[in-house]
């Protein structure tokens, strides 16, 4: 039940309200949010590879690349995640000290995570059309960082 509150709050992003609500928001929680968030939204993709294996073409048999995709993708989904909100958190953290808030990184990095929600929607559902894939990266990644600069301006200046 937490993961929908967390849900609901990350999509209301960024009404102050939500914000503060999240930033309470366990580290563990966040996580386990996050890999469910990235394990559904790119499971489509993952079940047109499983789909598109060919044997013919392939050195393994078909049961081996399954438990490949079943055993490795997790652990190729937390490394991912983990290692692109730190990126994206640079960003933000380059967007705090323009605006010159006070914000630790832990802060950021969470705010990023919860910030990713409706970008990373409107990627995939651009991802289908289309739309060339870069462009609309770029528009996630420009919605990210409004929602980001949103968020990173109602913290106090520093003294």
């Amino acid at each position: 039940m937490a993961i929908l509150s967390i849900l609901s709050k990350s999509a209301s992003l960024p009404k102050k309200e939500a914000m503060f609500w999240l930033n309470r928001i366990s580290m563990r929680d966040t996580l386990v949010y996050l890999f469910l968030l990235f394990f559904i939204s790119f499971l489509p993709n993952v079940l047109l590879i499983i789909s598109q294996f060919e044997s013919t073409e392939s050195q393994i048999p078909f049961s081996q690349y399954l438990l490949q995709v079943i055993v490795f993708y997790p652990f190729f989904m937390m490394f991912l995640i983990v290692t692109s909100i730190s990126i994206l958190a640079l960003g933000s953290w380059f967007l705090k000290w323009v605006c010159q808030r006070k914000l630790a990184y832990q802060q950021l990095w969470k705010m990023t995570s919860y910030a990713l929600l409706w970008p990373l929607l409107i990627y995939h559902l651009l991802f289908f059309t289309k739309i060339p894939i870069t462009l609309s990266f770029i528009i996630g990644l420009t919605l990210l960082y409004i929602i980001l600069f949103k968020m990173i301006i109602s913290y106090p200046k520093r003294k």
